[in-house]
């Protein structure tokens, strides 16, 4: 029984770990590639443009500024950061966003 145990805690670790990066790879892969707000997050410090704000997961957040209003033409995450407990792992900005002060 004892023995069962010591291999049973291993496995609900890795199974448990395994669905963590799962869920934050899928969060950050809406935001950082598709530039859509994150799936497995809540909103905690929200601006009034309907997402813009802080969203916290579990052990991991982002900082996102956006257009996602209805009278916006497309609706996108303009610039975020994203960090695993509290250290920054990644700061982007829309190429979108880039060219048009570019051009202007």
């Amino acid at each position: 029984m004892k023995n069962r145990m010591k291999m049973l805690i291993p496995v609900i670790i890795i199974f448990v770990s395994v669905i963590w990066l799962r869920i934050a790879y899928t969060d950050y892969c809406r935001v950082g590639i598709n530039w859509d707000k994150p799936k497995f997050c809540i909103l905690t410090d929200g601006a009034d443009d309907g997402g813009s704000g802080k969203y916290i997961g579990l052990g991991y957040s982002f900082d996102i500024k956006g257009s996602f209003l209805e009278e916006d033409e497309y609706p996108k995450v303009e610039r975020y950061t994203f960090k695993v407990l509290g250290i920054t792992i990644r700061e982007d900005e829309s190429i979108h966003q880039v060219y048009d002060k570019s051009i202007n």
